[in-house]
């Protein structure tokens, strides 16, 4: 990226305010509750199984890799 002439500039939550926090969460949800949100999931491992999980995210692909926590 130096070769290139990028500049990257990072933001953290930190950086906004509360209530700026508080309406991306309420956006993110009035989206995610119409459909416009999507996650691919790749495969989903127990807990038992989190080495396997970690296998797969190492060995990368598409998809999330989603752990399954007994309540």
């Amino acid at each position: 990226m130096l070769f290139a002439n990028v500049t990257l500039r990072l933001l953290g939550s930190d950086d906004f305010p509360a209530e700026a926090k508080r309406q991306a969460a309420r956006d993110l949800t009035a989206a995610a509750a119409v459909g416009a949100l999507t996650v691919e999931v790749g495969q989903r491992y127990p807990l038992a199984d989190i080495a396997q999980a970690h296998e797969r995210v190492d060995a990368g692909g598409r998809g999330r890799v989603l752990v399954t926590v007994p309540q």
